[in-house]
């Protein structure tokens, strides 16, 4: 498996889950503090890791110039 078939595998799961959780809050489907406070992390940790994951591949790419 390569590199960017790996990158793209990773946004893409980002992305639906992401999806997921901005539905769950949209709709209305939060149970409570703690659930929306889950969901809130969730959030974070998703903008956290696709962030991250960017970084690595434009420092990749500035090291294959």
């Amino acid at each position: 498996m390569n590199e960017i078939f790996l990158a793209e595998a990773t946004f893409r799961l980002i992305k639906e889950k992401r999806s997921v959780v901005l539905d769950t809050l949209e709709y209305g489907e939060v149970k409570d503090m703690e659930h929306y406070r889950e969901l809130m992390g969730m959030l974070r940790a998703l903008e956290y890791i696709d962030q991250e994951l960017k970084s690595l591949l434009e420092k990749q790419e500035h090291a294959d110039d």
